[in-house]
C-alpha cells in the first residue's frame, strides 16, 4: 500500500482528533482491499479512554432517585406531610398514620408505574446499543460504541450505524441521515466528507476517523437541552389543580378560624392544633389523589397492552384531548421494508420471443432469457442497498450460474451502479454487464438506442410512461439495462439497452387504514409531516385508501410564510413534504397556537424539538434514544395503530376520573359544611377521624377500586369540571344538611350524648354515600337493555351496607371505631335522613342554576335594564 501512514493517527491530509479539517478537504489516501491505516494501538486507545476521550455520553440521565423525588416532592404531598406531622406531634398517632398510609400508597403507585417504564426503556436502550468495527494495531474488530475513543479508525459497512462524528478517509458509502435531517433518500459520503453520529450506512462501505465523540457528537449536541422526559401537565391536571387550590384556600381559612376559636376556648395550644388538624383533614380529598393515580395507571396498562411503554401516566389522560396527530410517513405509514411490486419488461423483449428486424441475436429469446442473468445480478448486489435487497428477494431464487467479476458501486451523484457478470468456463465465458439506476438517468442514456433502428428509444419512451404511472401511485422505480462494457464512473453513461423497469413498494402498515378510520371516529385530524416529496406522500395515502381533506405543501413554500400565514396553512393542509427539523417544530407550535391539542409522533434526533413542542410526545421504539427520552409514550413495535387504540383506551381514564371526583369532592363539600356549621352553632363535630375512615372506606375506597378497573359510560368525562361540580355541590350540601338535622335531633330533641349522635350521623353518611355510589357507578349512562352494571352496583351496595352493619353490631369493632349500639328506633331516624338527603340532592341538582340566580339577585327577563339605565 503506497502512502500508508505508519502511526495510529489519521493519514496525511486527514484531520487530527483534536482539530477538525476544513470542509471539503480531501485526505491523500491510497488504498487497497484493507484499511488505509493500522489505526491506534491498544495502549493509545486505553490512554485516551482514561483521559476522558471515549465515546461515552457523560450527560446526566434520569435515575431511579429522580423518579422517586419527582413523585414524592409535590406541592400537595408537602401540604399533606405537614398535616400528618401536626397530627403525630399533637398525639393523633392513629389518625396521622391513616392519612400517612394513604399518601404513601399514592406516591408508591405513581412511582412504581414510572420506574417500570423507565427501566423498560433502559433495557430497550441496551438492546439497541450500537457496536462499531474499529481498526487497532492493524486488526479490525467489533466493539461496543462506548469503547470507541477519539482518533480511532472505524470501518463503516452496510447496515452499520455511525457512532461518532468524523471525516471519511477512504472509499464511498451511501448514508441514511433521515434520523438527523428527515430526508429519506440516502446521501453519498466519500473521502473528505463528514459523517455524523446517528446516521446509518445503507450501501457501500468506508473508513472514517472518530473526531468528535461522547458529548461532543452531533446527535448529543443537537439534543443537549432535550434529553429527559418532558413532564407535561394534562388538562385534567390543570382542572384538578384549580379545584384543589380553591379547596385548600378555603380549608386554610377555616383551619385558621378553628385554631383561633379553640385557643380562645382555653383548650391549649397542643389540643387546639390536634383538634384543628384532625378536623380539616376530613376536608382534604387525600384518597382522590390515590384513586386518580390508580385510574391513570390502569389506563397506562391498557395502553401498554396496545403495544406501548407509558413513561408519563399523564400522557395517557392527555390523549383524550388530542385533536391533531402529526406523524411522519417513514416508519409510521410504512414499515421501511421494500418489495418488488412489478417488473415491466422492455417492449422489444416481449415481442413474441423473436428478434426485431435488425436487432440481431440479443433479443432472440425474449424476456425469459434475461431472468437468470438479472437474478444473478440481484444476488451479487443484494447487500448494497435496500432496493437491491428487494430485487434479490424477488429474482434471487431464479438466478443463473453467472458470477460477479467486476463492478461500479452505486453513487447518489451518478444515480447508478453496474456489475459485470460471467457464466460458463473454458476459454470463452459468456459475459454480460448489467446497469441499475434511477429511471431518469438510465432511460435518458437509452434514448439513443443501441442499434440503428431506434429500438432503445422506443423502449425508453414506453418505460418512461410506465414509470410516471407508478410514481403517481406512490411507487419507487429503478431501471435495469445492459451495456457493452463496464461504464466509466467518471464519464457519462454510454448508450444502454433497456431491459426492464422494476417498481418498488415500501411495505405499508396494514393497520394504518383502520387507525385513520378510528381517528375519524374520534374526531382527530392527521397531519403527515415528512422529509419526502409531498406528492409521493399523498400518493401513498391514496394507495392506503386514506382520503385527507386538506392539500399538500412543501417546506420551500412554508419557508416564505410568516407565523400568521403559517397558522392558516396548518389548518388547510394535511400533507407537509420536504420539511426540515426546524420547520417541523414550527409546524407543531403553529398548531398549538391555533388552539389544537397536538400529539407528535417521531423517531429521530431531528424530531426531538418538535416532540418537546407537542402536548403529547410519542416516539418509535426503533428511533433514537434521545427521541425516546423526551417521549411520554413509546410505541414498542413502531405501531401507529397502537397509539390510536391507546387514544380510545384513554377515554376510560377521563371518564373514571370524573366518577371518582364526583364522590370524593362530595365528601369534601359535606365535611367542610359540617365543620363550618357545627362550630357556628357551638356543636361538637359529628364524627371522629377513625369513624371517618370507616365512612371513607365504604363510600369511597371500595367504590374507587371498582371505578378504576371499570368501563365508564361513553360521555362520563365530557365537560369535566361542570359535570363534577353539578353533582358534588348539590350532593354535598344535601348530605351536610341531613347530617346536621340528625345531630340536632339526637342531641337537641332527644337529649342523647355526643357518642350516639356521632354514630347515627356516621351511619347516615354511609347510607347516603352508598346511594350516591349506586347513582354514579351504576345508574349514570345506564341503559335498560344492558342492566348488568346497575345490578352489579346494587349488589356492591348491599355488600357495603352489610359491612356497616357488621361494624356497628360486632362489639370489638364497634368499640375500636368508637361507635355505640344502634337500636331499631334509631334506624328510622337514619332512614328519614337518607330520604331527605336524596330528595334534597335531586331538587338542588335540578334547580341549581335557579338557586344561584336567586342568591345572586339575577334579574328576570322583564326586569333587565333597558335604554340608558345601567
Amino acid at each position: 500500500m503506497t502512502g500508508e501512514p505508519t502511526t495510529g493517527e489519521p493519514p496525511a491530509g486527514a484531520p487530527g482528533p483534536d482539530e477538525p479539517s476544513e470542509a471539503g478537504a480531501q485526505p491523500a489516501v491510497t488504498l487497497d482491499d484493507g484499511p488505509p491505516a493500522p489505526g491506534l494501538s491498544a495502549a493509545e486507545a486505553a490512554a485516551r479512554a482514561a483521559a476522558g476521550r471515549a465515546n461515552v455520553d457523560t450527560a446526566r440521565h434520569r435515575t431511579d432517585g429522580d423518579v422517586v423525588r419527582a413523585n414524592a416532592l409535590t406541592f400537595f404531598n408537602i401540604v399533606l406531610a405537614a398535616l400528618i406531622l401536626a397530627l403525630l406531634a399533637s398525639g393523633g398517632f392513629r389518625d396521622g398514620l391513616f392519612v400517612g398510609g394513604v399518601v404513601a400508597a399514592n406516591v408508591a403507585a405513581a412511582t412504581v408505574q414510572e420506574l417500570i417504564a423507565t427501566r423498560r426503556l433502559r433495557e430497550l436502550r441496551a438492546l439497541s446499543a450500537p457496536s462499531a468495527t474499529v481498526v487497532r494495531d492493524g486488526v479490525a474488530r467489533s466493539i461496543p460504541a462506548e469503547e470507541v475513543v477519539q482518533g480511532d479508525l472505524l470501518h463503516l459497512a452496510s447496515g452499520d450505524q455511525v457512532v461518532a462524528d468524523g471525516r471519511v478517509l477512504a472509499r464511498v458509502a451511501e448514508v441514511d441521515e433521515s434520523l438527523l435531517t428527515g430526508e429519506s433518500e440516502p446521501v453519498r459520503r466519500g473521502p473528505g466528507e463528514e459523517l455524523r453520529s446517528g446516521s446509518f450506512c445503507v450501501a457501500g462501505d468506508c473508513y472514517y476517523s472518530a473526531q468528535r465523540v461522547g458529548v461532543e457528537a452531533y446527535t448529543v449536541r443537537l439534543t443537549a437541552d432535550a434529553r429527559e422526559i418532558v413532564r407535561r401537565a394534562s388538562p385534567l391536571t390543570y382542572r384538578f389543580a384549580r379545584l384543589l387550590r380553591v379547596l385548600l384556600i378555603a380549608t386554610g381559612l377555616l383551619a385558621a378560624a378553628l385554631f383561633i376559636q379553640f385557643n380562645v376556648q382555653d383548650r391549649g395550644f397542643g389540643e387546639s392544633l390536634r383538634a384543628t388538624t384532625a378536623t380539616v383533614t376530613t376536608v382534604v380529598p387525600v384518597g382522590l389523589l390515590l384513586g386518580m393515580t390508580v385510574v391513570t395507571s390502569v389506563g397506562a396498562l391498557r395502553v401498554s397492552r396496545s403495544g406501548a411503554i407509558v413513561q408519563d401516566i399523564h400522557a395517557v389522560e392527555a390523549l383524550n384531548y388530542v385533536d391533531v396527530i402529526a406523524l411522519d410517513k417513514t416508519g409510521t405509514l410504512t414499515t421501511n421494508r421494500l418489495h418488488v411490486a412489478a417488473i415491466v419488461w422492455a417492449p422489444s423483449l416481449t415481442a413474441s420471443g423473436e428478434a426485431d428486424a435488425g436487432a440481431g441475436a440479443e433479443a432472440e429469446a425474449g424476456a425469459e432469457r434475461w431472468v437468470p442473468w438479472l437474478g444473478a445480478f440481484a444476488r451479487a448486489t443484494a447487500g448494497e442497498s435496500r432496493t437491491a435487497a428487494a430485487l434479490a428477494e424477488s429474482l434471487g431464487a431464479r438466478a443463473g450460474p453467472a458470477r460477479a467479476v467486476d463492478g461500479v458501486p452505486f453513487s447518489s451523484a451518478r444515480r447508478w451502479s453496474a456489475t459485470a457478470l460471467e457464466a460458463g468456463g473454458g476459454g470463452a465465458p459468456e459475459r454480460r454487464v448489467i446497469v441499475m439506476g434511477a429511471p431518469e438517468t438510465l432511460l435518458a442514456a437509452a434514448a439513443g438506442g443501441a442499434t440503428g433502428d431506434g429500438r432503445g428509444a422506443r423502449d425508453a419512451a414506453r418505460l418512461r410512461g410506465d414509470y410516471r404511472l407508478a410514481t403517481a401511485e406512490g411507487l419507487r422505480g429503478v431501471v435495469l439495462a445492459e451495456a457493452d462494457a463496464l461504464p466509466d464512473p467518471d464519464a457519462p453513461l454510454p448508450a444502454l439497452r433497456p431491459l426492464a423497469l422494476v417498481t418498488i413498494v415500501d411495505e405499508l402498515r396494514q393497520e394504518v387504514r383502520g387507525a385513520f378510520e378510528l381517528m375519524e371516529r374520534l374526531d382527530i385530524q392527521p397531519k403527515v409531516i415528512s422529509g419526502d416529496n409531498p406528492e409521493t406522500v399523498s400518493a401513498l395515502l391514496a394507495q392506503l385508501g386514506v382520503p385527507l381533506a386538506g392539500g399538500a405543501i412543501s417546506g420551500d413554500e412554508i419557508e416564505t410564510l410568516d407565523d400568521e400565514e403559517l397558522g392558516g396553512v396548518v389548518e388547510s393542509a394535511s400533507v407537509f413534504g420536504r420539511i426540515t427539523p426546524r420547520q417541523k417544530e414550527r409546524l407543531v407550535r403553529a398548531l398549538v397556537g391555533r388552539g389544537h391539542f397536538v400529539a407528535m409522533v417521531g423517531d429521530g434526533a431531528n424530531d426531538v424539538r418538535a416532540l418537546r413542542a407537542a402536548d403529547v410526545a410519542v416516539a418509535m421504539a426503533s428511533g433514537t434514544a434521545t427521541a425516546r427520552a423526551v417521549a411520554g409514550i413509546v410505541l414498542l413495535e413502531d405501531s401507529f395503530g397502537a397509539l390510536i387504540r391507546g387514544a380510545q383506551e384513554a377515554t376510560f381514564v377521563l371518564g373514571n376520573a370524573a366518577r371518582l371526583s364526583k364522590l370524593f369532592l362530595t365528601k369534601s363539600v359535606y365535611a367542610y359544611l359540617l365543620i363550618l356549621v357545627t362550630n357556628l352553632l357551638g356543636l361538637d363535630f359529628p364524627f371522629l377521624p377513625r369513624q371517618g375512615s370507616v365512612m371513607s372506606l365504604l363510600t369511597l375506597g371500595i367504590p374507587a377500586l371498582f371505578i378504576s378497573v371499570g368501563v365508564p359510560p361513553r360521555d362520563a368525562g365530557r365537560d369535566f369540571t361542570r359535570a363534577v361540580l353539578r353533582f358534588a355541590l348539590p350532593a354535598g350540601v344535601a348530605l351536610a344538611g341531613s347530617a346536621i338535622i340528625v345531630q340536632f335531633l339526637v342531641e337537641g330533641l332527644l337529649s342523647r350524648d355526643i357518642e350516639e349522635a356521632r354514630t347515627l350521623v356516621s351511619v347516615t353518611i354511609v347510607v347516603v354515600g352508598v346511594a350516591y355510589v349506586v347513582e354514579v357507578l351504576g345508574l349514570e349512562g345506564a341503559d335498560w337493555r344492558s342492566p348488568l352494571r346497575p345490578l352489579l352496583t346494587v349488589g356492591l351496595a348491599a355488600a357495603m351496607l352489610g359491612a356497616l352493619l357488621l361494624v356497628v353490631r360486632v362489639g370489638w369493632l364497634r368499640d375500636f371505631f368508637a361507635f355505640t349500639e344502634v337500636p331499631a328506633a334509631a334506624w328510622i331516624v337514619v332512614l328519614i335522613a337518607t330520604v331527605a338527603a336524596l330528595v334534597g340532592q335531586y331538587l338542588l341538582s335540578r334547580h341549581w342554576q335557579a338557586l344561584l340566580d336567586l342568591l345572586t339577585a339575577k334579574p328576570s327577563e322583564h326586569q333587565r335594564p333597558r335604554g340608558r339605565s345601567e
